[in-house]
């Protein structure tokens, strides 16, 4: 794979991003330099950024973590002028290229800065509090591959947070508590099932939203309803084809809507009810292949998607500060969804797409009735008013800390009304397409005794949904059917942590 660094030295960037004092300067990305279809090193993006940063002034670059291999992650903040006080804008988080063999993103991302830092595309910043991170995984980027230098698929880790680089992404998402996020992200169309098929996916470029059951009704609803099709016309001009993100493992297999999961970049925003999307742009057949026209696309769709948040900012913002506020007052549904898939909706029973006959070029529309469009929850379960989590469970305190989730240490013996679970089996199945371990429980309540140096975290805080999922053994988002956590799934066994239903001195 070609990459920039092996075209151009930084300084050679910099030299060619030089100009006259008495005009504007023009500052072409290392892709508008390069003289085909090469990827951008984290070296050159880096000097890159400083020299526009250097050369316009128009935003702020932290560094909020490192890779496994020590590449600086950075996030880049452009605000309009004046700098509003905090809380008056909308927030809008961006962040590409979890995958490393997903590269248009961050090619589409330095192109982003520039054009905002230049002028040319600046109105949203009156509305909006930007922060854009161009590059996730730079080791994975670097390595040629979808996951980072220790082999961890990114966009699976945002419910352990075992890697660095999600780390990072969390940290940031917790200071700022974003109104609206956007992952970018690139889908392959030559699947093996596909080309045995003699066909390519032509799916289009691709959005998804949140999609989690616990997520608020009203922010799935606008994005559904008001976020996408807006979207869908406002990139006809641009010859960007807009569809919702679809699913499926083949030509022959069922079709649906992209994973309610809470452990990836889109639907762990949506349990602090943010506004959340990804973005699935057309992969190439080698990762640098047609990456000129793919960060076009990645561009196009996501300039769209600012200038409709900042069109409707005021009505987002009050929106998403209303689902906070019922967050804040633990005002919230009495039960968590636990256990969900995709399903049939007799009112939508089959799906369009297009697919590419490999042999003749030809494209084609297919009609597939093996459809599931709607999100159904099978299994429920009361919010308790908390969880007791014995002190000798380290990997799930590492867990909560890493989330910022609060708990005590009890000091002393407190009496408390608790519910245990007996693991009654464990029977691995099917949910979402993927393996899933479907958990028979026993429950029992007692009056009994939650120990000193046992935790203690409370239900009634801003985590509460994510606290649940995460605690519960018949979650299927949760801690327990992770590898590290399965063997307290143990049937005959019972569960370690408790629900506390009430306690004595509360």
């Amino acid at each position: 794979m070609l990459r920039m660094s092996k075209l151009l030295t930084a300084g050679s960037i910099i030299f060619s991003l030089g100009f006259a004092a008495c005009s504007p300067p023009e500052v072409p990305t290392p892709l508008e330099l390069a003289g085909g279809d090469v990827l951008t090193s984290h070296a050159d993006m880096m000097a890159f950024f400083n020299h526009l940063q250097e050369v316009t002034g128009a935003f702020s670059m932290e560094t909020i973590g490192t890779s496994v291999q020590g590449r600086p992650i950075v996030s880049l903040r452009f605000s309009g002028p004046g700098e509003p006080a905090d809380g008056e804008k909308l927030k809008v988080l961006v962040f590409a290229q979890q995958h490393g063999n997903e590269p248009s993103g961050k090619e589409a991302a330095m192109a982003l800065a520039r054009d905002i830092a230049m002028g040319d595309f600046d109105e949203f910043l009156e509305a909006v509090d930007f922060y854009l991170v161009p590059q996730v995984n730079p080791d994975g980027s670097e390595m040629e591959q979808r996951r980072n230098a220790d082999d961890f698929d990114l966009n699976r880790d945002h419910l352990p947070l075992y890697t660095p680089e999600v780390q990072a992404i969390q940290s940031l998402y917790s200071s700022l508590l974003p109104h609206v996020s956007l992952d970018v992200h690139e889908y392959g169309f030559a699947g093996s099932s596909w080309v045995e098929a003699g066909l390519h996916k032509n799916f289009g470029h691709q959005i998804g939203a949140l999609s989690n059951p616990n997520s608020p009704e009203s922010l799935r609803r606008f994005a559904w309803d008001r976020v996408m099709p807006q979207l869908a016309v406002d990139l006809v001009p641009k010859d960007v084809e807009l569809n919702r993100y679809l699913l499926t493992d083949g030509p022959d297999a069922r079709v649906r809507y992209s994973t309610t999961a809470l452990n990836d970049g889109r639907n762990g925003p949506a349990v602090y009810h943010t506004l959340s999307f990804l973005i699935e742009g057309e992969n190439g057949i080698t990762v640098e292949s047609n990456i000129r026209e793919r960060a076009r696309k990645q561009l196009e769709t996501i300039k769209a998607f600012l200038s409709f948040f900042a069109e409707n900012a005021d009505e987002v913002k009050a929106m998403v500060d209303h689902e906070r506020e019922a967050l804040a007052n633990n005002d919230l549904p009495p039960q968590v969804a636990l256990v969900m898939d995709y399903v049939p909706d007799p009112a939508r029973p089959s799906v369009e797409y297009g697919v590419t006959v490999i042999e003749t070029g030809q494209t084609e529309t297919r009609v597939v009735e093996d459809f599931h469009p709607l999100v159904e929850a099978t299994l429920w379960v009361d919010r308790p008013m908390g969880y007791v989590v014995p002190g000798g469970l380290t990997g799930v305190t590492a867990v909560l800390e890493r989330h910022g989730i609060q708990f005590e240490r009890v000091e002393a013996p407190r009496s408390a009304t608790l519910e245990a679970y007996r693991i009654e089996g464990v029977e691995p199945t099917i949910k979402e397409d993927k393996d899933f371990l479907a958990v028979d429980v026993s429950v029992t309540r007692e009056e009994g005794t939650i120990q000193a140096g046992d935790l203690v975290v409370w239900c009634d805080q801003m985590a509460s949904t994510l606290i649940v999922t995460m605690l519960e053994p018949q979650s299927q988002w949760g801690l327990a059917p992770l590898p590290e956590f399965v063997s307290m799934l143990e049937p005959g066994t019972e569960f370690p942590i408790r629900r506390i239903v009430s306690v004595s001195d509360q």
